[in-house]
């Protein structure tokens, strides 16, 4: 139960993670001539935050089934 807590956790952290830097990023680019100076935002924003969510959903799904 100790490292389904940890793992829930860290899934927290990761969208309180991405809420600050999807954020940032947005502010950045809206203050720097918009889509015109970060136009793949978007891509990598996707593209980084889906391995730290799939990685931390496989280890809570594979820690749930050793049980």
């Amino acid at each position: 139960m100790a490292k389904e807590r940890f793992l829930l956790y860290m899934l927290a952290g990761i969208f309180s993670f991405q809420a600050v830097a999807i954020g940032s990023g947005l502010y950045y680019c809206a203050n720097n001539g918009g889509l015109q100076s970060c136009p793949e935002i978007g891509e990598r924003y996707e593209t980084t935050f889906t391995v730290m969510i799939s990685t931390t959903l496989a280890l809570l799904t594979g820690s749930r089934l050793k049980e």
